[in-house]
């Protein structure tokens, strides 16, 4: 089977493994033995950009604990199952295998800023309304800027699969929200995950393109528009 269509694969098995497979450590098990199977051969810069990811997002998933804008109900350190500090390390990893793309270059400084403001929200605010202006007014800015089509395709990805993360973790029981949002899952979970695709796109792929040397395969890498194509199918429109 060719990588792309298991890829697609990952995504229904993930969420049937956190949803019905019972404790922490076999949820852990099962999800690692289903990616293994599933993105195969991972390259040297995968791993460790998988290894950072995971490292960076417990860390902002703990701050954000520590802040109480969200709780696991059945924590095993720092506040989180032990399965969770894997999870967006298979998220960006699987965002990444199933859309590739060409990575941009341009206006790193301003990515950087917004980036860092972003963190400094989600680890920082306390208040679910006030987390989503300041991030929805974030994410404005990012696709202000940057909106070529890969762009809003991150983006507009990994809104979904939050969305299919989130309802599944809330109505599984595996976390919660304070405060009895509308579906159990606050507004801001579309400006969290909208970000990150952005930011993977923009901050993300051309660190990895230049250690790897070459565009990652995908479904934007098959479409055959660059993103120097891009540019030019916006500049003309």
């Amino acid at each position: 089977m060719h990588t792309l269509p298991r890829i697609f694969l990952q995504v229904p098995l993930t969420l049937a493994i956190l949803a019905l497979v019972p404790t922490n450590l076999g949820k852990l098990a099962a999800f690692l033995l289903i990616w293994a199977l599933t993105f195969g051969r991972l390259t040297k810069v995968e791993a460790i950009f998988g290894l950072v990811v995971c490292v960076f997002f417990t860390g902002m998933n703990a701050a954000s604990l520590a802040q109480g804008i969200f709780y696991f109900t059945d924590p095993d350190v720092l506040r989180m199952p032990v399965y969770e500090l894997v999870m967006w390390g298979f998220y960006l990893l699987h965002t990444r295998r199933l859309l590739g793309g060409a990575a941009p270059h341009d206006r790193r400084a301003a990515v950087w800023v917004l980036a860092l403001l972003y963190s400094a929200a989600f680890a920082s605010i306390q208040d679910g309304n006030t987390l989503l202006l300041v991030t929805g007014g974030l994410l404005a800015i990012g696709l202000l800027l940057f909106h070529e089509r890969a762009d809003l395709a991150y983006a507009g990805y990994m809104v979904m699969l939050g969305a299919a993360v989130e309802y599944t973790g809330v109505w599984s029981g595996q976390w919660a929200y304070p405060g009895d949002p509308a579906g159990g899952v606050p507004l801001w979970f579309v400006t969290l995950w909208g970000g990150v695709g952005l930011f993977l796109r923009r901050l993300v792929l051309p660190i990895l393109e230049r250690f790897e040397g070459k565009t990652a395969g995908g479904l934007l890498a098959q479409s055959g528009i660059s993103a120097n194509a891009a540019d030019a199918v916006s500049r003309s429109t």
